[in-house]
């Protein structure tokens, strides 16, 4: 019995069943490591045009009586030698045809063998190449379709991966020069799939990175993939009015989900022959709930919602549940009234609210929305703070003047009280509460209100006291906002107005110190202009030997190797002081390498 022959004539007759090929396999192919070659054509049919070829694909069969024909996939072993030549070819379909002794059934196995796969496969090989390695196959189909399918993708990797013959193994882990990447395949006419990707279900691929020129080079090798998902730029609607710009559809062989917001999402039978589902859970921060809430609210009284000019109704058991929804969202925006009323600016993290977390949001309602007082436990410190969830609130808390058990709450940057400081002699004069706030309360805190500190310290009279104040709020906040990482750009672009207003201002400042705080503002946002550089330098050179202007001046102009010099010129104390401020934020790594003087 000619066992390759027997093969041969299966791979033979079941290629022959497929429109778009023509074999010419031989058993007694004298070719080394092939049995012949397929022809893939772009139009089906019994005749094919020489300008529809779209490539020969190499083909080697080996045969085998097997008593078991049932097994799905089969183990090969396949010498170094021919894997090597498939590469150099750009690639080859791998047959082994089991079949019993009277050979009355059979089963065909494959294995597309393209340039990625065996790169990765002869990669660390350093053995002799006349020694066999383990290979995996699959049954080959019988429907002539199916077979089409194999080699027309075949034949469309083979040509993407020419460039990769002779080039290095890329991978995801690559150092790659682009961020462009691309996968694609080929298929028959006779096969129609309602979304481009349905195809991945059934079928491998390969993902590309594309490179300078147009080159494609192969980074991974998928097989076929459970699910897949997509976000579509399209309109989900209400009668014209457009609650969310975009969708997420998330797609696997037996179902389709379409989710938007936060915590919407209706899903189907990729057959279509279920009827669809719609859920809605309350999930997210407090303003993801409440835009999700608004919309099922409209999408619930108007029994239908649009999305991508498709129209999605809702049946009257579906609208039953539109009193309890507005009972929620009428709750979820007391919750924002509320925060508003304190000017926090940070997302409440509904998902962590605990039980006293609720309790404090209650309270602050009642007092800010409610103007009710509070019972509570007297402090020394008119000050508190409130953590809800994620948002840590600095209030003021002022005992009745009625009741000293109950207490009148009000946001830290209103409050409807005189603030006046006391200079070194207890004399009295006047600032605002803004001057408290440092570093740390400035990161702590998210109702800070900088609008209204900025109106705040500007309509204060002046005095020297109240200068140094204003200087002290001003560091604290480049201290803040360099802590911050320089993510906080609010305090920065505070920092910078108040810096400019006490430059142009404020009389007891003096002029050096209030330039070099402005500047080191501006600098943290961009470089500084010729012009500002030059003013710089016109500090320098009228510093008389005061060493600090001339430390700040000089890490201002990118020069930290004078700054160096002037720094070590300043008493222990004074370098100690100027190491805390946020100048010394220009000095590289805290300290600049001096090299020592060579000898000419």
């Amino acid at each position: 019995m000619d066992s390759e022959k027997i093969a041969t004539n299966h791979v033979e007759l079941a290629i022959s069943k497929a429109g778009h090929l023509v074999s010419h396999i031989n058993s007694n192919d004298k070719e080394p490591s092939w049995d012949g070659d397929v022809e893939v054509y772009k139009k089906s049919g019994h005749v094919h045009a020489k300008a529809d070829l779209i490539l020969k694909v190499p083909v080697q069969v080996k045969g085998h009586i097997k008593p078991n024909l049932k097994k799905k996939s089969i183990k090969y072993s396949i010498q170094y030698s021919d894997l090597r030549n498939y590469l150099y070819v750009g690639g080859t379909i791998f047959f082994v045809v089991y079949f019993d002794k009277e050979d009355e059934h059979y089963t065909i196995y494959y294995v597309g063998l393209l340039p990625f796969d065996l790169k990765k496969m002869l990669k660390d090989y350093k053995g002799d190449f006349s020694k066999c390695k383990s290979i995996e196959l699959k049954v080959f189909p019988t429907k002539k379709e199916d077979i089409d399918d194999i080699f027309l993708n075949f034949a469309h990797h083979m040509n993407r991966q020419r460039a990769a013959i002779n080039s290095a193994l890329l991978s995801f882990d690559s150092d790659l020069p682009t961020n462009t990447i691309s996968l694609g395949y080929s298929t028959s006419a006779a096969k129609h799939y309602d979304l481009p990707l349905d195809y991945f279900f059934d079928h491998e691929t390969y993902i590309y990175a594309v490179l300078p020129q147009k080159v494609e080079l192969p980074i991974a090798h998928l097989d076929c993939i459970e699910l897949f998902s997509f976000t579509r730029d399209a309109p989900i609607s209400i009668d014209s009015k457009v609650y969310f710009e975009s969708y997420t559809v998330t797609r696997s062989k037996s179902s389709t989900v379409i989710r938007f917001g936060k915590g919407i999402q209706m899903s189907f039978s990729t057959a279509q022959s279920l009827p669809t589902k719609f859920n809605f859970t309350l999930s997210g921060t407090l303003s993801e709930r409440i835009k999700d809430a608004e919309f099922m609210v409209a999408a619930l009284s108007a029994h239908h919602y649009e999305i991508n000019g498709g129209k999605i109704a809702f049946s009257e058991a579906d609208c039953a549940n539109l009193p309890t929804l507005q009972k929620k969202l009428s709750f979820l925006l007391d919750v924002k009234k509320t925060l508003e009323a304190v000017h926090a600016t940070a997302d409440l993290d509904c998902s962590s609210l605990s039980v006293t977390d609720n309790t404090n949001l209650s309270i602050l309602r009642a007092a800010l929305i409610d103007k009710e007082p509070i019972k509570m436990c007297s402090s020394q410190s008119l000050l508190r703070s409130c953590h809800i969830a994620n948002l840590e609130l600095l209030l003021w808390v002022v005992p009745t003047e009625e009741n000293s058990e109950y207490h009148n709450i009000y946001d830290f940057n209103y409050v409807p009280l005189i603030y006046r400081e006391f200079d070194k002699n207890d004399k009295e004069y006047p600032s605002t509460h803004f001057v408290m706030l440092n570093k740390d309360a400035m990161l702590k805190y998210c109702n800070i209100d900088y609008n209204a500190l900025l109106d705040a310290v500007q309509h204060v009279p002046f005095s020297k006291d109240y200068s140094h104040s204003l200087n002290a709020l001003l560091l604290e906040m480049l201290k803040a906002y360099d802590e911050s990482k320089n993510s906080r750009i609010e305090l920065l672009s505070t920092a910078t107005t108040l810096a400019l207003w006490i430059k142009d201002s404020d009389p007891y400042t003096e002029h050096p110190i209030a330039i070099l705080n402005y500047l080191q503002s501006v600098k943290r946002s961009r470089t500084l202009t010729s012009t500002e550089q030059a003013e710089i330098l016109s500090l320098i050179e009228a510093a008389q030997d005061n060493e600090s202007i001339y430390v700040g001046a000089y890490l201002l102009l990118d020069n930290p190797v004078a700054a160096k010099i002037h720094f070590d010129k300043l008493p222990e104390e004074s370098q100690k002081f100027f190491e805390s401020c946020p100048i010394y934020h220009f000095m590289p790594n805290g300290q600049p390498t001096i090299s020592a003087p060579t000898e000419g």
